[in-house]
């Protein structure tokens, strides 16, 4: 949500889905996908937006002490869907 927020079109999904696949299977993978579904739409709520499109860059900022790797992502982040 906070890349969203900062212009990204798009974010990975990282291993979540894997950790579905290995306990459930397809049922799992299904399962890992709604739960990332219903925390991106409680984050939303809790930011009182409706849709992503909605989101700012103010919407969402890095936490003060936040990891060099954290931090470097989302600047690739923003860099690429600057220059796109």
């Amino acid at each position: 949500v906070a890349s969203v927020a900062h212009g990204a079109d798009a974010v990975m999904v990282g291993r979540a889905y894997l950790y579905g696949l290995m306990a459930g299977g397809q049922d799992g993978v299904a399962r890992a996908l709604e739960i990332l579904t219903s925390q991106v739409h409680r984050t939303l709520r809790l930011l009182g937006v409706t849709s992503v499109a909605e989101l700012t860059a103010d919407d969402a900022r890095l936490r003060p002490g936040s990891s060099p790797r954290a931090r470097n992502a989302v600047i690739a982040t923003l860099l690429a869907s600057n220059a796109a």
